[in-house]
């Protein structure tokens, strides 16, 4: 991924500065862009509603990097100003204008911004019709950049309308649409995995593939966001936008070349001809025990679906995607299981040739084909296997910081455009359209017992 390196400087302007993805994930993602030397002339802004202060903010950040040095962190502290916003309240964007104009003058910086809305999408319109009224992002060519975090809407209505809200003020070029799995290294690898190989790319079709397994499984419940998961549920925080990117990773057409708009016009493509035909939905046994759950609420926190693509590359192959919460472990990933070819053996090999993408943990790509055993007549399966972290060392960088240059960088690629959005959510539309059932589920198992007669409909065995 390619982009502008930004020399002159750049001003973080954090909304929502009090919340966890502030402190566990900005920030860190922040630091590492200064220790690394990619962030030099900065400063950051942070806005909430509550009483405190940046310090207070900073020091809680500072457990969520690993042997942080101190050198680094009190370089962003002074440079760091916080100040009180009531989302509501126009006269505190009145405030805020001034807090950035004056921390900008100090530090000498030009006026490029980042405006992170690291918020509720329900804020997502009045903060950027305040931002409009107050000429507080005044339009410098690319600049500013606005980046706003996921999930976009609720469903494609109020997707549509908070589109309808931004395109008004901004350019598509200046929205930055986030989905954090897209940052994710290996996520980032498929394509090139998939392009750069010839041993795979004419292999990528109905002709060869069997069928396509995406998971993203969780071994925690919903970590105290009951309020904000109950509305949402597994389908709406982890299908609509990250299970169906990695799908569309996996089923686009090939690009004309790998820059941002060529990669997302494609996945737009694939969005297009997606269509759920089938949907399990689970509730793991507690969670209506949980602190803001509603009482009675039927909120699935497991799903289990299964995706065709109507286009000629993949018609008749099954993409099966799983999401849920309280499983065995955690651990994402991508199983491509190929199609068998004709045994010319006494005894044929039992499974056929696979590609696995480990997103995580223990990122990495696993190759699995048939050898022969020595000194006998049959054959056994036989791992091909890369570990990133055991050929370029443990240091990849995490998800947010990789995005958040890109967003330094201009470069859209890895993020969301308004016409993949709302495809995306056309998708996931259909399916909830369709009256469910949503079983019970023992925390620690694999799911709702009832996965197993649904695995053995769709004739899956899952690679997890």
């Amino acid at each position: 991924m390619a982009g502008k390196q930004i020399n002159d400087g750049v001003t973080f302007v954090l909304l929502g500065a009090t919340g966890d993805l502030t402190k566990k994930k900005l920030l860190p993602a922040i630091y590492h862009l200064v220790a690394k030397g990619k962030a030099r002339h900065f400063a950051i802004i942070g806005a909430s509603r509550k009483k405190t202060s940046m310090d207070s903010i900073i020091n809680s950040a500072k457990k969520y990097v690993k042997n942080g040095k101190k050198e680094v962190w009190d370089n962003i502290a002074k440079r760091a100003v916080y100040t009180s916003l009531d989302f509501y309240k126009k006269e505190d964007y009145v405030q805020l204008k001034k807090v950035v104009k004056e921390t900008e003058l100090r530090w000498k910086l030009p006026g490029k911004m980042i405006v992170y809305l690291a918020t509720l999408p329900a804020h997502f319109e009045v903060i950027t019709k305040h931002l409009e009224a107050y000429h507080m992002c005044k339009h410098k060519k690319e600049w500013p950049r606005v980046v706003y975090e996921k999930p976009f809407g609720h469903d494609l209505k109020s997707a549509k309308k908070i589109n309808k809200t931004i395109r008004k003020i901004f350019e598509e070029k200046h929205i930055y649409r986030i989905d954090h799995y897209l940052g994710k290294e290996f996520v980032e690898n498929i394509s090139l995995v998939r392009f750069t190989n010839r041993i795979l790319e004419p292999l990528w079709n109905k002709d060869h593939i069997e069928q396509v397994q995406i998971y993203i499984n969780e071994d925690i419940g919903i970590d105290g966001r009951g309020g904000y998961y109950d509305k949402y549920g597994v389908v709406r925080d982890m299908v609509q936008n990250h299970l169906l990117q990695l799908a569309a990773l996996i089923a686009m057409e090939p690009p004309k070349d790998l820059s941002g708009d060529a990669i997302r016009d494609r996945k737009v493509d694939a969005f297009k001809r997606m269509r759920i035909h089938d949907l399990l939905l689970g509730q793991y046994q507690g969670y209506l025990k949980e602190k803001n759950v509603a009482k009675g609420s039927i909120t699935p926190t497991f799903a289990a679906l299964h995706l065709r693509i109507s286009n000629k590359r993949w018609k008749g192959v099954p993409f099966l995607l799983m999401s849920g919460k309280k499983l065995p472990k955690r651990e994402a990933g991508i199983h491509i299981k190929f199609k068998r070819v004709a045994c010319l053996l006494p005894m044929c090999p039992e499974d056929t040739n696979s590609l696995s993408i480990r997103i995580q943990p223990n990122e990495g790509i696993t190759f699995q084909i048939n050898g022969k055993v020595p000194g006998k007549s049959f054959v056994t399966p036989i791992k091909l296997d890369f570990c990133q972290s055991c050929v370029f060392g443990p240091n990849t960088p995490e998800a947010y910081e990789t995005l958040l240059h890109y967003v330094m960088q201009g470069d859209q690629a890895a993020f969301v455009r308004q016409d993949g959005i709302e495809a995306a959510w056309k998708v996931v539309d259909r399916a909830l359209a369709r009256s469910k059932t949503v079983y019970k589920y023992k925390q620690g198992s694999t799911g709702p017992t009832e996965l197993k007669m649904w695995n053995t409909k769709h004739k899956i065995r899952w690679k997890t």
